[in-house]
């Protein structure tokens, strides 16, 4: 296992430091452009998905060759698959301290510029006034980084499942798969839900009293500003999904 985690560890963090490397230069020019001309209002938009993307298509993309190199070193499915949480995990921790870093180089340049170019907290605090109410910018920036950490974790594990899911299905409809997933996900799902919000009777009054449940609930935290509950609630659905990959794993041939 500690061979097969080094070998991943290597191939990954390549990508990570280019990709890291691409971010931070990103981020210190447009600070360097908002200190320098406090009239130019330049910034950066979608920062911080762009780690979730990267966790997300990374794990999607490794899969498979990964997982016929430890067969073929008669490497046991289950320490590959150990190795490949480990090593998914590691990166999402790495992906949430760059968006800390990122955050920070931001707020330079927001306190030397006085511009309003850069946001203080991270977007998923869009979704916890209550929370940035009551707390310093320290812990802020700690619980964001946290935040941060398991949401690429989840993804990074749907990563997973989505290439175990392809390579569990016969040949035939794998082409058919790939063409259905962002068929679904860009274009079924965001039509479904306007239909169930915008359309009168039944279907509608069916998604408010899901919504009420949720709210009452209360999973994301959103209702009592606790994004703790948020962090839970993603790291119960990466251990489900993290299951599933196993389990579909093991059932895989690498064909």
């Amino acid at each position: 296992m500690k061979k097969m985690m080094k070998y991943q560890l290597k191939d990954l963090l390549l990508g990570y430091f280019v990709y890291a490397l691409i971010m931070i230069l990103l981020t210190a020019v447009v600070s360097v452009i908002s200190i320098n001309y406090s009239n130019v209002n330049v910034s950066v938009n979608g920062n911080g998905f762009s780690s979730v993307i990267f966790c997300f298509v990374v794990t999607i993309s490794i899969y498979k060759e990964h997982c016929q190199l430890a067969l073929q070193n008669s490497i046991s499915r289950k320490d590959f698959f150990r190795s490949t949480i480990c090593v998914i995990t590691i990166i999402s921790f790495m992906c949430a301290l760059l968006d800390v870093l990122l955050r920070v180089i931001s707020q330079v340049s927001l306190f030397s510029a006085g511009t309003n170019n850069f946001s203080l907290s991270s977007f998923v605090f869009l979704f916890y006034p209550k929370f940035l109410e009551r707390s310093n910018e320290a812990f802020v920036i700690a619980v964001g980084f946290f935040m941060s950490f398991f949401i690429c974790l989840m993804f990074a594990v749907l990563g997973l499942l989505i290439a175990g899911i392809y390579l569990r299905l016969p040949k035939k409809f794998r082409t058919v798969y790939c063409v259905a997933l962002p068929i679904a996900f860009c274009g079924l799902l965001p039509g479904i839900s306007a239909i169930a919000f915008f359309s009168p009777g039944p279907v509608r009054r069916f998604a408010e009293f899901l919504l009420k449940i949720m709210n009452t609930l209360d999973i994301m935290g959103t209702a009592s500003g606790s994004p703790f509950r948020g962090m839970l609630t993603f790291t119960v659905v990466s251990v489900i999904m993290t299951g599933i990959c196993y389990r579909i794993l093991r059932k895989t041939d690498m064909v």
